[in-house]
């Protein structure tokens, strides 16, 4: 009997298909994963809904949009920022533009812009924004904009714009906001002389160089002049008060630097 038996054939047990299985349900959730991106890119969600814009002043936000290139109902995932960037060079106020996106549907254009440090006046009556970097920026007209900046009346010397629109940038907003009209007066001795009016009725004399560093003081020193009296304030070394109509009672003043120096 115990031979019979061994005669007999053993039969195999077999193993479950596991890869098959696998298989079919990797098969069934690419499937759905494709069900889902076509339902997704044919849905509102999957398109621009809405185009903000963020640190403008020079350019209005419609500007930056319509030169940006992006419109709504475009692709969401067809807007990069290296194109808006590239897209916008041609706004030479602009420097630097970043590129945000806020699901559902939201894109934020964030612009950097050279700050305005003056108005340059033009034959016509046209006022162009001078900006940090001495550039004058003649893609935008200006003139019915409230003039919030220096107006720049009168210059000689294109050349010395850079210079000024250096020192100006390194005024207190506070100051800057003091001056109304700057006009170049250059001597025999030295090209980079400047007159300043300001808003408060004094008028200010110094030189393109040294702006910057005496026009900063300029809140404290007018708090030294006589109440109620308006003049001529030169700022060289030491600054100097002559009250209008009194050319022989010039003032000195308390200076940051130097020694006393009579006014030219």
């Amino acid at each position: 009997m115990a031979v019979y038996d061994e005669r007999i054939p053993q039969v195999k047990q077999q193993r479950p298909r596991r890869r098959g299985n696998r298989k079919l349900a990797f098969l069934l959730v690419l499937f759905f994963l494709t069900v889902l991106i076509v339902v997704f890119i044919q849905s509102p969600y999957s398109k621009v809904q809405q185009i903000q814009v963020f640190g403008n002043d020079i350019y209005s936000a419609e500007q930056i949009v319509a030169q940006s290139g992006l419109i709504r109902d475009m692709q969401f995932i067809n807007v990069w920022e290296s194109s808006v960037r590239n897209a916008l060079q041609p706004f030479e106020g602009i420097k630097e533009v970043t590129l945000t996106r806020s699901f559902p549907g939201v894109i934020q254009i964030h612009v950097t812009e050279h700050k305005r440090v003056a108005f340059w006046s033009g034959q016509d009556g046209t006022r162009f924004p001078l900006l940090e970097n001495g550039y004058v920026l003649k893609q935008v007209d200006f003139s019915k904009r409230v003039v919030d900046r220096p107006l720049i009346s009168s210059w000689s010397a294109p050349e010395l714009l850079p210079n000024l629109a250096k020192s100006l940038s390194r005024l207190s907003p506070a100051v800057l906001g003091e001056i109304s009209d700057i006009a170049l007066t250059p001597t025999v001795y030295d090209k980079q002389r400047v007159r300043l009016f300001m808003r408060d009725g004094n008028e200010v004399r110094s030189v393109v160089y040294k702006l910057d560093k005496m026009l900063n003081w300029y809140p404290a020193i007018v708090k030294e002049l006589p109440s109620d009296s308006k003049g001529v304030l030169s700022m060289f070394e030491q600054p100097w008060f002559v009250p209008y109509g009194a050319a022989d009672e010039a003032i000195p003043l308390q200076g940051n630097e130097g020694q006393a120096q009579k006014p030219q």
